[in-house]
């Protein structure tokens, strides 16, 4: 994700808002439908505060939050202090690379992260590179939108307005995943309502 920190950090310790509480509620709850047994190893790419990941500590073995937020990250060590199979990377992976011990994952998730990348098939197949054997790829995003979405696209670091089925399919194809598509949430704001989806991309 870009660097645009300062916009995060600051909104750090108000983000567990009682709508963004139930929103990652209902985002775990879908990737849960396909998670029939407990995981190994578990990334949360963009894990914020670790709305995601909370929902996740009895399903992993041991889990790792990615996030580029200084700010994100003091309240992500503070909610998960007593677990010690959890974990945080504060990591541009636009940038770098994952250390060799973060790998192979069973299950990647992100949520509302894709669309601050730059290049964010780059980075799927950059998923794709520390997957094990049939391992998952779970994206929640936005459907494709007119860039009404957010207040100020440039200062939240936004680069795409949300995805379209088409476009995921074909990273899928490209990258050599099997893939499924939802959709998954709806965002009521600025008078409309807006698609969440879910891509989950398998290796085969």
């Amino acid at each position: 994700m870009e660097n645009k920190n300062s916009h995060f950090d600051d909104l750090a310790r108000s983000w567990d808002s009682p709508e963004t509480i139930a929103r990652n509620e209902a985002f775990a709850a879908a990737i849960k439908k396909h998670l029939t047994a407990p995981v190994a190893k578990l990334m949360d790419f963009g894990c914020g505060t670790g709305l995601l990941t909370s929902h996740f500590l009895h399903q992993a073995q041991e889990i790792v939050g990615i996030e580029t937020s200084q700010g994100m990250q003091e309240v992500f060590n503070k909610r998960f202090k007593e677990q010690e199979h959890v974990s945080m990377l504060i990591t541009n992976l636009e940038e770098a690379s994952l250390p060799a011990h973060s790998a192979p994952f069973e299950v990647i998730m992100t949520a509302m992260a894709f669309h601050h990348l730059k290049n964010p098939r780059e980075v799927l197949l950059t998923f794709k590179q520390h997957l094990s054997p049939g391992g998952r790829v779970f994206i929640i995003d936005l459907d494709t939108e007119d860039g009404s979405f957010h207040p100020d696209n440039a200062a939240m670091g936004v680069h795409h307005y949300g995805f379209s089925r088409q476009e995921l399919s074909s990273w899928a194809q490209e990258l050599g995943f099997n893939f499924e598509h939802q959709l998954i949430y709806q965002i009521q704001k600025n008078e409309r309502s807006y698609g969440l989806f879910m891509g989950i991309f398998t290796l085969s």
